[in-house]
């Protein structure tokens, strides 16, 4: 049960995200439209930047539609890590730092795994503590080995979308070369382990039911205490 106060800041929340996170990323698609931004000079292709913006701006949008249609809420500090995790991967292509940089792609990586396996932890349990009792990880090893496979996936889902942008964008596949690949899916697996082991720590202290007590999920969770309409 929530507040009217929480609720109502939930909301205007949402609604901020909704407008002002896809607005930002299309502001920064203004640049390689204009052939201007620096990841040009660096060497991207502008189709490129200006797909990339495009898609942000979509993904931006899905967290707060989730909220607003009362389905999904996270917690502000995931909030945070996630969008700013996109912001750091958008602008950094269109400064070219990914080109400029040797180190920089790496770095990137390894952010956007941690962030990747966090939702990966949070939605393990969710199916922990939403499934019937018999069904289960077991240890918080079993949990860490789950994570850590999963996780793992999408970063070889992630090298396959830049294909896929590669080949839309009229450019050759992996334009960035295999080993470039490599060294993303190395740095994935970097951070993969950070989060595998501080989640293993955790679990030693904590159960899943602690990061499942702090979301919500579907319509009843939203229920406002003293308001008929939960969104007035």
């Amino acid at each position: 049960m929530m507040t009217p106060e929480q609720n109502a800041r939930e909301v205007r929340t949402a609604w901020a995200m909704l407008v002002l996170c896809p607005l930002s990323f299309m502001v920064i698609a203004i640049f390689p439209i204009l052939g201007i931004a620096p990841g040009i000079e660096a060497g991207h292709d502008p189709i490129y930047l200006i797909a990339t913006c495009i898609a942000w701006a979509l993904v931006s949008m899905l967290l707060p539609v989730l909220r607003l249609a009362r389905l999904v809420s996270m917690p502000r500090m995931f909030l945070l890590a996630v969008y700013g995790n996109m912001y750091f991967y958008v602008i950094s292509l269109n400064l070219g730092f990914y080109l400029n940089l040797s180190w920089w792609g790496d770095m990137g990586h390894v952010i956007s795994s941690t962030i990747v396996t966090m939702i990966v932890f949070i939605a393990l349990c969710v199916i922990e503590c939403s499934s019937p009792k018999h069904v289960t990880f077991g240890r918080r090893t079993g949990m860490v080995a789950m994570l850590v496979l999963v996780s793992l996936s999408f970063g070889g889902i992630w090298e396959m979308i830049e294909g896929f942008v590669d080949f839309a964008g009229g450019g050759s596949y992996m334009v960035y070369s295999a080993r470039d690949t490599m060294g993303d899916l190395t740095a994935d697996l970097l951070g993969v382990i950070i989060v595998a082991v501080l989640t293993y720590w955790y679990l030693g202290k904590h159960t899943p039911w602690d990061i499942f007590s702090s979301l919500r999920f579907g319509r009843d969770a939203f229920e406002v205490s003293g308001s008929e309409d939960s969104d007035v």
